[in-house]
C-alpha cells in the first residue's frame, strides 16, 4: 500500500532576507574594493618616500665626504683627531637622542626649560621666628 503523498506547499522565502543578503554581500565587497584602492595608495606612498630616504641617503653621503676633505685639505686635521671627534660627536649624539626618548617616555620637561622661581615665604611663616 503506498501512501500517496500530498505536494508540500512552498513556503515563500522572505524576499528581505535574500535582499539583505545580497546588500550585506554588497558592501563586503564594495569595503574590499576600498581597501585594495588604500593599500594602493599606501604602496605608491612607500615607494615614494622611499626614494625620498635614498636621496636623502646620497646627499648625507655627498656631505659628509666634502666635510671629510675640507677637514683634512683645507684645516689641516690629521685623521686621527677627525676620526676622535667623530666618535665624540657620535657619542653625544646617541646620549642626546636617549634622554629625549626617555624624557618623552616619561612626559618630563626637556632640559632647556628654566624652573620657575620658588615663591616667597608666606608673611605669617612660622618658620621665620625660629631663626
Amino acid at each position: 500500500m503506498a501512501r500517496s503523498r500530498k505536494p508540500r506547499k512552498i513556503k515563500p522565502r522572505k524576499v528581505t532576507a535574500k535582499a539583505s543578503s545580497a546588500a550585506e554581500t554588497l558592501t563586503v565587497h564594495a569595503q574590499l574594493a576600498d581597501y585594495r584602492q588604500q593599500i594602493n595608495r599606501l604602496g605608491e606612498l612607500v615607494r615614494g618616500l622611499d626614494d625620498r630616504l635614498e636621496d636623502a641617503e646620497i646627499h648625507i653621503n655627498l656631505l659628509t665626504r666634502l666635510l671629510t676633505t675640507l677637514c683634512v685639505e683645507k684645516f689641516g686635521m690629521r685623521i686621527g683627531v677627525l676620526k676622535r671627534i667623530i666618535k665624540r660627536i657620535e657619542k653625544e649624539a646617541i646620549r642626546d637622542s636617549q634622554i629625549m626618548h626617555l624624557e618623552s617616555l616619561y612626559k618630563l620637561p626637556m632640559m632647556g626649560k628654566k624652573n620657575p622661581p620658588p615663591q616667597p615665604p608666606a608673611k605669617n611663616d612660622p618658620w621665620e621666628d625660629i631663626s
